[in-house]
């Protein structure tokens, strides 16, 4: 992969308690009880078992439905693909508002879900310091069994990298932790390769020190997809000279047009069951790949827009009233400005996030609208995180440690 920007980085990097200079950690921890864990890992559990009950239909559609998606021409007979060793995806991430008593679907990042290092690792440090317990004890562990079950077996002198820009301290520190994780628990050499040093040399992936077997990848696929050794490299996949993980099929999921499908059998009463049905009543929010005229106000998203990039909050006349304002940078990472605008863009129905007071580490107080994360592990639900931010989470929102109280 040709990528010209880089960043001089070091082996260990500190957790980023700052965002582009601005505060991203909040010194504060959360409070959950018991019930309250459990109602946001159960929401997670029901959510995939309607993702997991769709994901063969998405797997058949033809040419025509995978560009309703919003999937890259090029990528078309790589998503289709089926890895049983790590399923439709192995690591997944829903981000949840809580309408009353219930979460709904916001998304579900299936391609390459951050917030992990901050839910596996960090919100159990700053809960403990806190004199509380950790939502998530024992949950990074499970994730890691979880890997290296997907990874075995691996051949004598096996390699796995863990691919990410080297540009951006989350990108870089995430990848490394993932490294660590991982050499723990296989016969492999781990490393992380930025994406730029990333080439294919006769049908094979290859990094400065050698052949790769396994990507571990911190890069979405489209990008791959948009890039120029990106053909080369979906065909060393599918020639089976090396694995993607997530697997490529998770960019079926990641798609928001999928939230549009998902709805639309479930008004036309068509494919799901009575359980299935049910879990999307209480949990999913109606979503369109028209907005409808019906006196409401909706969430427009770019079906595969990434941290709050092209989103944008519509009144009930369809005015914008508030829009994602994450670092321009991101919007380079796709070669053209607007990418993110310039996508096929679904309407999901408005729900108005908690407001929570809090405290940032610089002692300024900010009224903020909370969002809850759950991570899915190999199809169960796992550790859980909040942010808290704007009208739109964006990526310069804060990392909101969670606490449980006895």
């Amino acid at each position: 992969m040709e990528r010209a920007r880089t960043a001089a980085v070091a082996d260990t990097i500190a957790f980023w308690e700052t965002y582009e200079g601005h505060p991203y950690a909040l010194p504060g921890v959360v409070t959950l009880d018991d019930a309250g864990v459990a109602a946001i890992r159960n929401a997670a559990r029901d959510a995939w078992s309607v993702y997991a009950a769709v994901a063969p239909l998405l797997h058949a559609l033809p040419d025509e439905g995978l560009e309703a998606l919003g999937i890259p021409a090029t990528a078309y007979d790589i998503v289709r693909t089926h890895d049983p060793r790590a399923g439709e995806t192995l690591v997944g991430r829903f981000d949840f508002l809580r309408e009353g008593d219930t979460y709904r679907v916001v998304e579900l990042n299936a391609e390459t879900p951050f917030f992990a290092v901050e839910s596996f690792l960090e919100n159990g440090r700053r809960a403990v310091a806190a004199g509380l317990r950790d939502p998530n004890a024992g949950e990074a562990e499970r994730l890691a069994d979880a890997l290296a079950a997907a990874l075995h077996p691996l051949r004598a002198g096996a390699r796995i990298g863990i691919i990410a820009t080297n540009v951006y301290r989350e990108d870089v520190g995430t990848a490394y932790w993932l490294r660590d994780l991982i050499a723990a628990r296989v016969d492999a050499q781990v490393a992380f390769v930025p994406v730029h040093e990333l080439e294919i040399v006769d049908g094979e992936a290859w990094d400065a020190d050698g052949r790769l077997d396994v990507l571990y990848r911190y890069y979405p696929l489209e990008h791959f997809a948009a890039d120029p050794g990106g053909p080369a490299l979906f065909e060393a996949v599918a020639q089976g000279a090396c694995r993607l993980l997530n697997p490529p099929s998770a960019l079926l999921l990641q798609s928001k047009a999928t939230q549009a499908l998902i709805w639309g059998l479930y008004e036309r009463r068509e494919f799901f069951t009575e359980t299935e049905r049910d879990a999307i009543r209480r949990h999913f929010l109606p979503t369109y790949l028209d907005r409808p005229e019906d006196g409401i106000a909706y969430v427009r998203k770019p079906v595969l827009g990434r941290e709050g990039l092209g989103v944008a909050i519509l009144d009930a006349s369809g005015t914008e009233i508030a829009w994602g304002d994450a670092a321009e940078e991101d919007d380079e990472w796709d070669g053209e400005p607007g990418y993110y605008e310039a996508q096929p863009a679904v309407f999901q129905r408005y729900v108005r996030a908690p407001r929570r007071r809090v405290l940032r580490a610089d002692g300024v107080e900010i009224d903020g609208e909370e969002l809850v994360t759950c991570f899915i592990v190999a199809g169960r639900p796992s550790a859980i995180g909040m942010r808290i931010g704007g009208a739109v989470i964006d990526a310069g929102s804060h990392f909101a440690p969670i606490g449980v109280i006895d």
